[in-house]
């Protein structure tokens, strides 16, 4: 089983972690008293958190909640985050950073699954194009 540590990031000081460039889509509910869900594009993910593209604006300091449909081991397993860098003060398609909190065993397993089957997804892409 892949764990989180292996995408440690030793080439860059800023960052704990490598950021792992991914094109894959998941499900995005926003928590709280603007409840919305909504399909989102993950750019690129972390153990520290995910970069993604969203339909609606996702505002600085909502609680969302992220989930898969791609045959994990547990569709029910969420990966819940905070955004902490939002879209634009306007309505429409924005991007987002949101940072993961409070993972739990079960959150981290599906993560690390996540990532270990996207890292090296576009050097394979770039290599066999066809």
């Amino acid at each position: 089983m892949a764990t989180l540590e292996m995408f440690r990031s030793e080439s860059d000081a800023r960052r704990r972690w490598r950021r792992v460039p991914v094109r894959f889509s998941m499900q995005c509910k926003r928590l709280g008293r603007a409840e919305h869900q909504m399909v989102v594009e993950a750019v690129d993910l972390s153990p520290g958190g995910i970069r993604l593209r969203a339909p609606s604006r996702l505002m600085t300091g909502d609680v969302v909640l992220f989930w898969t449909d791609d045959g994990g081991e547990d569709p029910a397993v969420g990966l819940k985050g905070l955004v902490v860098q939002g879209g634009p003060p306007r309505d429409g398609p924005c991007d987002a950073h949101v940072a993961w909190t409070n993972l739990s065993e079960e959150s981290s397993a599906e993560l690390a699954r996540l990532l270990t089957l996207h890292d090296g997804a576009d050097d394979a892409r770039a290599k066999d194009p066809g």
